[in-house]
């Protein structure tokens, strides 16, 4: 086989289309849809073009029939999912796999042409930025507890929010990798940035997850997008918002010195504005009221925070729960 220590060289299969079940919807896993996937392995030609042999390539005849039966197996929540399905197979015969799946009948509510996901994975290797270190000097290293817990923001002002934030919640906890260990109840809130729009429906779930926070956000971009979301208007309506505010350890979500931090352009962990806005901070001290968060004095006590912000006159606790 190829030297998959080297990777300077590429094999590119494009244009694989199979009918398969994928989807947060039940129509989706009922009634099914092609989906088109690119892949390309990073890998090491040279043996194979001084032998001549099969052997020592990647069989992409194959691999073709291979990721066939991953596209047409088991149902997914997610093209994200199925993505990282697709790259973990590509990675037993390559040092490094690029992956795209594109899923152009998605149920988008507005005229598009494709919807897809790309990601790299390498064989050996971690991605790097999202986690904390975890060698010996560590806190935390060599505890039992895997994973990730999170805070996540929902909201929306469109079609029926109440049900969205529900429906997104059952996405959510339907993933493989994630679960959902509390919501709160959801709250009415005035819009802010100046938009006139109608009132948001806004809650908080605390999630624990084998994800990464970059991984984590991926899923809840894929769960936005099957119910419509859109990005043209900063702070603007929309059919469903779900935010990343915190990642930590398990243990420590409530310390504000123990949460996660990145600044990527994909990422801001904690999220920037969290600690200003009522909206957010009102349903997560609903589940965690013992929360630190750290704001431009300093880390203060979430309740503390509450009675800081803003917006906190334009919120109401309507009482609806939207999950556990």
């Amino acid at each position: 086989m190829a030297d998959r220590r080297r990777a300077g060289d590429a094999i590119t299969l494009t244009g694989l289309t199979v009918y398969g079940y994928h989807g947060v919807f039940d129509f989706e896993r009922r009634e099914g849809q092609n989906f088109i996937v690119d892949v390309t392995l990073h890998t090491d030609t040279r043996a194979a073009a001084a032998s001549d042999a099969l052997i020592d390539t990647a069989d992409y005849g194959t691999l073709a029939e291979d990721i066939a039966a991953i596209i047409a197996g088991e149902p997914l929540n997610l093209i994200e999912t199925l993505a990282e399905r697709i790259a973990e197979h590509c990675l037993t015969v390559a040092a490094r796999a690029t992956v795209t799946v594109h899923k152009p009948a998605a149920p988008v509510p507005v005229a598009f042409d494709d919807v897809s996901v790309t990601i790299t994975r390498p064989a050996s290797e971690a991605p790097a930025g999202w986690l904390p270190d975890t060698g010996p000097e560590a806190p935390g290293a060599g505890a039992e507890t895997a994973g990730l817990q999170a805070v996540l923001g929902l909201g929306a002002n469109l079609g029926q929010p109440l049900e969205a934030l529900r429906a997104a919640l059952s996405a959510l906890d339907a993933h493989p990798d994630i679960s959902v260990d509390a919501a709160s109840t959801a709250f009415a809130t005035k819009p802010v940035g100046g938009i006139d729009q109608p009132d948001f429906t806004n809650a908080v779930a605390i999630v624990t997850t084998e994800l990464s926070p970059l991984q984590l956000l991926g899923v809840c971009q894929g769960i936005e997008l099957a119910h419509g979301r859109t990005r043209e208007i900063r702070w603007g309506p929309r059919t469903l918002d779900i935010d990343l505010i915190r990642c930590s350890r398990p243990g420590a979500l409530d310390d504000a010195a123990a949460e996660i931090t990145c600044e990527t352009g994909q990422l801001v962990l904690p999220h920037p504005r969290a600690a200003e806005r009522a909206f957010v901070l009102a349903p997560w001290a609903q589940l965690r009221p013992a929360a630190t968060v750290t704001t431009a004095s300093g880390t203060v006590p979430i309740t503390t925070a509450l009675t800081r912000a803003d917006d906190g006159g334009g919120l109401r606790d309507t009482g609806e729960a939207i999950g556990p």
